[in-house]
């Protein structure tokens, strides 16, 4: 119900009763990621929202979202509500076929929130079977590729959506026809069809005093079937660079964050790591994550070709530990371990025995529990490689799905595959991630991927969010320019205090805790309250209040940062287990 949180702000999550029956995973993806991004929400029956006040209930619900797949049809009443609500300054986001249908499952010849659009994205009356079809997502240009947070390595030539391994990928669309101007400002993004059709797929427009977001891309489905991305990213732009509603961020402190996580499998690694010190791409306040395969064969027992992380390898590993936090790469033999599993030599039992060897191997050499992991060869079998992982007490790993996207509780298959473990998408550069790739598949050279690095740096810093970079020692060699500037600018950023780089498993650590806070954002008179409680600590949990509704706030227990649309106030108290904090609202 809407009523009883009637002093709180929050996101409103429409959905349609008989939808939500055959797609309550969609509703699920969309409410990770609403918890993940820190965003107040509220699930909502269309029936019932069609009998609140709009003009009231805008004071408090400042975006409303129309989410795919669980909305088709509406009451018809409530295209009259959602232009009473936008005429009142609400805010809209309108996702790929919410209105297409009439009460009884037909689709309509003008979709329910085409007007407020501008486009009427259901054709089926006039174009048949042709009215869906697939597409690649062109950018009009790199500016509104970085608005709506899209890093420059998740595109091919820096405008078309492209994924680690694949290159360009080609998403559902619907065709759409224009039902009033659109100014070419607008329109962020368009689906370009086979004959070279294109159709608008990100589109941004005002009507009354509210603004619309419609995004031509099913991103529930998307999100729950290992495309995190699109969907973080399109809520994260319109929830707090459009609209800018209060909300706490999912890093410490509100800083974003670089894992550098190096995998070292093979015996190759003996001569390349006191080399990389050396050289000084180890550097102590770079904390970075090194994931070791530990057995002392590569490809076949006995081929002498592997870390050896008890023996040959064990001074190396000993000294890693001052660089960072040591993890498990997997199955004890790296190309053994990962040709078996594609083969089907291996399953859950064996995914099992191997991870276990390859932990207690290093156990031994680093003296602590090892948390974190990455799949040699990215071979990562979902859900059962996770579960394995949760139950051996890891807490984060390096991941190739939800490539380009910051952590989370990735989904497969439609359902979230643990709210324990959490995955870290890998940064892709089009099709390849490793320096070795991009030598060996694209032939990039040193100015490119110094590019792609230093866009990673401000991706994180711009966008206050974490990402991962991952190679091998060995890969260096390929560009070792490239990954000294990275370095060197890393370390200057992090001195600036724009980002942190640290290893996956401190990002996840507070991730989980961030994860366990409550909050609430409660609008009394003149002011805004703000509530916090974690039963372990709220040290590091940051407030994100917009500048256009808020004033400046003052709180014992706080650090007050800003920009110029936010004040961060980062709670810095320690073993505080509850906060509340007002603010004057403007």
């Amino acid at each position: 119900m809407v009523v009883p949180k009637e002093d709180e702000i929050r996101v409103l999550l429409v959905y349609h009763p008989a939808y939500l029956k055959n797609a309550p995973h969609i509703l699920a993806a969309y409410e990770s990621v609403l918890q993940e991004e820190g965003v107040p929400y509220e699930t909502v029956d269309v029936l019932q929202l069609t009998r609140v006040d709009a003009g009231k209930l805008v004071k408090t619900v400042p975006v409303v979202i129309m989410p795919d797949n669980l909305l088709q049809s509406v009451p018809a009443q409530f295209d009259d509500w959602t232009k009473q609500y936008l005429a009142n300054g609400g805010n809209i986001a309108v996702i790929y076929d919410a209105g297409i249908r009439d009460d009884h499952g037909h689709f309509r010849e003008h979709a329910a929130f085409a007007d407020i659009i501008g486009l009427n994205y259901i054709t089926y009356s006039t174009a048949g079977t042709e009215a869906y079809g697939y597409g690649y997502v062109r950018f009009s240009s790199k500016e509104n590729r970085d608005f709506f947070q899209i890093p420059m390595g998740k595109t091919i030539d820096g405008l078309v959506l492209s994924s680690y391994g694949y290159g360009p990928l080609k998403y559902p669309l619907a065709r759409n026809v224009s039902v009033r101007d659109i100014p070419e400002t607008g329109i962020y993004a368009y689906s370009e069809a086979a004959n070279n059709e294109r159709f608008p797929s990100l589109v941004l427009t005002e009507y009354a005093k509210g603004r619309v977001l419609y995004v031509n891309l099913p991103l529930g489905h998307l999100k729950a079937n290992t495309d995190d991305l699109p969907l973080r990213s399109m809520l994260r732009t319109f929830l707090f660079d459009v609209v800018e509603i209060p909300h706490i961020t999912n890093v410490e402190q509100g800083q974003g964050g670089i894992v550098i996580n190096w995998h070292i499998d093979s015996s190759i690694e003996h001569t390349t790591l006191p080399a990389m010190q050396a050289e000084g791409f180890l550097r102590p306040g770079l904390r970075a994550s090194f994931h070791i395969t530990a057995g002392d064969f590569r490809d076949t027992p006995l081929d002498r070709l592997g870390y050896d992380a008890v023996g040959a390898g064990r001074g190396l590993t000993t000294l890693l530990k001052g660089y960072g936090v040591i993890g498990s790469h997997g199955g004890w033999a790296h190309n053994w371990f990962s040709e078996n599993i594609t083969k089907g030599a291996f399953a859950e039992p064996e995914i099992r025995e191997f991870i276990a060897k390859n932990n207690i191997s290093l156990e031994t050499v680093v003296g602590y529990k090892v948390i974190e992991y990455s799949a040699p060869s990215g071979l990562h079998p979902q859900p059962a490689t996770t579960k394995i992982l949760e139950d051996m007490g890891f807490i984060a790993y390096y991941y190739t799905g939800d490539t380009g996207s910051g952590p989370n509780r990735t989904f497969y298959e439609g359902k979230m595959v643990s709210d324990k473990v959490i995955a870290f998408p890998v940064m892709p550069f089009g099709r390849t991630a490793s320096l070795g790739e991009m030598y060996d598949l694209d032939h990039k050279n040193e100015t490119e991927v110094t590019e792609w690095l230093f866009s990673i740096l401000s991706y994180a810093a711009r966008n206050r969010t974490v990402r991962l970079v991952y190679s091998h020692p060995y890969d260096i060699e390929a560009y070792p320019q490239a990954m000294k500037a990275f370095i060197d600018r890393a370390e200057a950023m992090q001195a600036a205090g724009e980002i942190t780089v640290r290893p996956m498993s401190d990002f996840a650590r507070f991730f989980l805790r961030f994860m366990s806070t409550t909050y609430a954002f409660r609008v009394k008179e003149k002011q805004l309250v703000i509530s916090l409680k974690n039963l372990d600590d709220l040290a590091g949990i940051t407030i994100a209040l917009p500048k256009k509704s808020c004033q400046k706030p003052t709180a014992e227990g706080i650090v007050v940062r800003e920009d110029e649309r936010y004040y961060y106030l980062t709670v810095v108290g320690k073993n505080e287990k509850e906060k509340l904090i007002t603010a004057d609202t403007r």
